[in-house]
């Protein structure tokens, strides 16, 4: 069997069980931030993929929560607090990335940001302790979606 047959014989498999799983049984996780993150991983190398993405996207999720507490601080322009606190987030982001070798991979951080951004996260929600809080949901479906890309190339290397 071809390398490319094996490959997209296990990324439909685990594709298709992660969704079936994530209708259900895992519906506290976010299906398509899990495959947000399964494709990270892929982009940012196989030695520690699941560290560098599961972190980089969390701290992303954590930088969009401080955006939405900030768009809650009563500005002068009424109507900007989002804008503000999105590119106040942003640029804190970046410079911790620069600092801080384990979110250097701006670009993860940003997915996990905009992943958080997908659940629109309230005042309410980033200050819940439980899996309605956006930064619980992105940790959980990016741990899940890296499991779930190493799982597909697991088996693409043994259908293969």
């Amino acid at each position: 069997m071809s390398k490319s047959l094996a490959v997209a014989i296990s990324v439909g498999v685990i594709a298709g069980l992660w969704t079936f799983l994530g209708s259900g049984y895992l519906s506290f996780a976010s299906i398509a931030i899990g495959f947000i993150a399964w494709a990270a991983s892929g982009l940012v190398g196989k030695s520690d993929a699941m560290q560098k993405t599961v972190i980089g996207m969390t701290f992303g999720a954590i930088m969009a929560s401080v955006a939405v507490y900030l768009a809650g601080v009563e500005l002068p322009l009424i109507g900007a607090n989002i804008a503000v606190g999105v590119g106040v987030a942003a640029l804190i982001l970046v410079l911790v990335a620069d600092k801080v070798s384990q979110v250097a991979n701006v670009g993860v951080n940003v997915l996990g940001f905009a992943s958080a951004f997908t659940l629109s996260p309230s005042a309410a929600s980033i200050g819940a302790m439980d899996l309605s809080n956006p930064v619980a949901i992105v940790l959980v479906s990016s741990i899940l979606g890296v499991v779930a890309g190493n799982l597909a190339g697991r088996l693409a290397a043994a259908i293969k």
